[in-house]
């Protein structure tokens, strides 16, 4: 039970909402999709440095997820959740510490590191699922957090979520521009040709 306890206070700490913008406020988050195969944090793990290397359109149904975390400066802990449209899920964590697990669509995970992390990309873990449609980042369905907390126990939440295609569903791009990033008029009209 002590043990419980420490692990609550230290996510709290390291979740803890403030008023102010933390060290991330470019934060995005996208799934990562890829056939299942034999894993672990250390073996067979994506190798992921931005949105290039983020695959979001998997045809198959049997496949390890991954949520991404990117464009972050520093990061000590993540709130989420992840829907998708199947069965369960065997999840695994690579963090320190953890709070709830990924077994149902729907359920959320806090991940804790005992010390600060660099960017630009954070991935809590990953899990092995089929899944008959698209793989979501939602917000935790506990504490209704989708947050990325850093060193300074400040939280931001994504200004993107980008979702995973599985089973014929095409994922979303992740280095498609966003609202804040500038794009130019020529970029604009070559979408409409």
């Amino acid at each position: 039970m002590k043990k419980v306890l420490v692990l609550a206070v230290a996510l709290t700490l390291v979740l803890s909402a403030s008023a102010f913008a933390g060290a991330n406020p470019e934060a995005k988050v996208a799934v990562h999709v890829l056939n299942h195969a034999s894993r672990s944090c250390s073996k067979n793990f994506p190798s992921i440095s931005g949105c290039q290397d983020i695959i979001t359109t998997n045809e198959g149904i049997n496949v390890d997820f991954f949520p991404v975390w990117f464009d972050l400066t520093e990061y000590q802990g993540f709130e989420y959740g992840v829907m998708w449209e199947g069965p369960s899920c065997m999840f695994t964590s690579c963090s320190d510490l953890t709070i709830g697990d990924i077994l149902y669509p729907g359920d959320g995970i806090s991940h804790a590191w005992t010390s600060c992390q660099p960017g630009p990309v954070g991935i809590p873990g990953f899990g092995w699922i089929y899944s008959y449609g698209m793989v979501m980042i939602v917000p935790h369905p506990e504490s209704g957090e989708l947050v990325v907390g850093d060193c300074a126990s400040i939280v931001d939440p994504p200004i993107c979520i980008f979702a995973a295609g599985t089973n014929g569903m095409l994922g979303d791009d992740p280095c498609a521009p966003t609202a804040n990033e500038e794009s130019t008029w020529g970029s604009i009209k070559s979408m409409f040709k």
